[in-house]
């Protein structure tokens, strides 16, 4: 692997498909429409994914419906259910329901929509409150952002303590191999998982730095061009604790009393200190949703 491997990345052609299947939820995702999205046979696309994400292709795809409908419902209580399958590309309410219910082991109908579906996996978001942890609630603001084309490396197995660092340290070498000063850009990390509901063998990461048209994917970079973002955000600095709550604050009080619901991007971190810089130990991050007016 150019720029240097570390078992912590995902293969590029399962980030490219990854990428389209969660894009592109309510289509049809056929086999073979995936494996040209990998540039690989089926029959070769179909191994390559299941070695390297753990599951296969449909899991995967019936997973990042599923997770996406229960975002919808926890930030959105009062849509449908029927709306929201449709939009996150089940066949019918039913379909979703019985999903759900085979995930989760309760009805969507039966969900008061508030409470979790699984527990933390990475933190203890219930832990007693930081000695220097203010009282007041984390304050929000909706800001506006241009497009921004970011170069990133995919991080997994996000249980290892040096999981991020690895990444980092692939993603800032081969900006350097081409001549990229990352020092000088903003610096953004992006996920579609939901450490309640997303298995931790499973949950991925994507970090990176703001770059020009000139750089493209490789076999380390991934390069991901975003629209302009109307982004719900609060500012969190300290341990991972401290950005739990405000992510906490976010999805369980900020979006359900809000008139406005997650749009069809992942939510990011966008750094006002470099990790490296405190150590990975301390943060200080704005926690921000892409969002968009309630559908209903």
């Amino acid at each position: 692997m150019t720029g240097g491997s570390s078992q912590t990345l995902d293969d590029p052609r399962v980030r490219r498909v990854m990428d389209h299947v969660r894009a592109h939820l309510d289509a049809e995702l056929t086999l073979d429409e995936l494996a040209k999205v990998a540039h690989v046979s089926a029959y070769h696309f179909h191994r390559v994914f299941k070695a390297t994400a753990g599951e296969t292709v449909a899991q995967f795809t019936r997973r990042a419906r599923l997770e996406r409908a229960a975002y919808l419902m926890k930030a959105a209580p009062s849509r449908a259910l029927t709306s929201i399958a449709l939009e996150v590309g089940f066949a019918s309410p039913s379909e979703l329901s019985r999903t759900f219910r085979k995930a989760f082991g309760i009805a969507p109908r039966d969900w008061d929509r508030r409470s979790r579906l699984g527990e933390p996996s990475l933190y203890d978001k219930d832990a007693p409150p930081l000695p220097d942890e203010p009282d007041e609630p984390f304050a929000v603001v909706v800001r506006k952002h241009p497009p921004m084309r970011l170069a990133y490396v995919r991080v997994r197995w996000l249980a290892e303590p040096d999981a991020l660092p690895k990444g980092y340290d692939a993603l800032t070498r081969r900006l350097d191999e081409l001549g990229v000063d990352w020092r000088s850009r903003a610096l953004v990390g992006m996920s579609w998982d939901n450490y309640e509901t997303t298995p931790i063998e499973r949950v991925q990461f994507d970090l990176g730095f703001a770059v020009d048209d000139e750089v493209a994917g490789d076999d380390v970079l991934g390069v991901r061009a975003l629209p302009a973002i109307e982004a719900a955000e609060t500012r969190a600095a300290g341990p991972l604790i401290r950005i739990a709550r405000a992510w906490d604050h976010l999805y369980e009080h900020w979006l359900p009393g809000s008139s406005y619901e997650p749009d069809d991007l992942p939510a990011m971190k966008r750094f006002a200190v470099r990790p490296d810089e405190g150590g990975w130990e301390r943060w200080d991050v704005d926690c921000s949703i892409p969002v968009r007016k309630r559908l209903g």
